[in-house]
C-alpha cells in the first residue's frame, strides 16, 4: 500500500489472534483466518484463547480393560483416535474426570492412570464405562476422523454427523 499497489484483502491468522485481538495493529485487516477457533482444544485453553467449556471436540473412548497390578485402565483409544500431539500435557483431558491422565497411547489402545499419588480405584470404570478425551490439539485430533457426531444440548444424544472435507 504504501508503494501504491492495491491490496484488496489484508488476512491474517491463528486461533489466539481470533480469540483475543489486540486492542490496535489490526487496521484495515478484512479477513481473519481463526485456525481450530470453532472447536478449541486444552492448548487453547492453556493459552488463555478459551475455557474449558468453549472446547467443543471430544474423542469418545470405551474401558476395554483393568490391568489390576498396574492401577491401568485399558481405553480403545490409541494414537489413531487422538495423535500423538500434548504427549507431555496427557494427550489433552479427560472430560469430568480430574483423577485421569493419559498414561500412554499404542495405535489403537491407550492406557489411564491416576493423575495423582492416590491409586486409581478401577471399580469406577467397569468394562464398557464411555469416558471423553479433550484433545490438546483439535486440528491433529480432527484429520483422525471422516465425520464429526453433533451432539445435543444433553451432550449425549447424536444429532447429526457431519463428513469432515479432506484436502485443500
Amino acid at each position: 500500500r504504501a508503494a501504491g499497489v492495491e491490496v484488496p484483502i489484508v488476512g491474517v491468522g491463528s486461533t489466539p489472534t481470533c480469540s483475543n485481538p489486540p486492542l490496535d495493529g489490526l487496521e484495515g485487516v478484512n479477513e481473519m483466518h481463526p485456525g481450530n477457533y470453532c472447536y478449541y482444544d486444552v492448548m487453547q485453553e492453556k493459552i488463555g484463547s478459551c475455557t474449558e467449556d468453549d472446547i467443543a471436540v471430544r474423542v469418545a473412548t470405551r474401558v476395554i480393560g483393568h490391568y489390576v497390578a498396574r492401577g491401568l485402565l485399558l481405553v480403545d483409544m490409541g494414537w489413531t483416535a487422538c495423535s500423538k500431539q500434548g504427549e507431555s500435557c496427557g494427550f489433552g483431558r479427560i472430560e469430568g474426570h480430574p483423577e485421569l491422565v493419559v498414561a500412554g497411547l499404542k495405535q489403537e489402545a491407550g492406557l489411564l492412570k491416576a493423575s495423582g499419588d492416590t491409586p486409581l480405584d478401577l471399580s469406577k470404570y467397569p468394562l464398557g464405562t464411555v469416558l471423553r478425551l479433550e484433545p490438546y490439539h483439535s486440528c491433529a485430533h480432527t484429520k483422525q476422523h471422516d465425520r464429526v457426531h453433533v451432539l445435543a444440548d444433553d451432550r449425549e444424544t447424536v444429532e447429526e454427523a457431519w463428513r469432515i472435507c479432506r484436502g485443500w
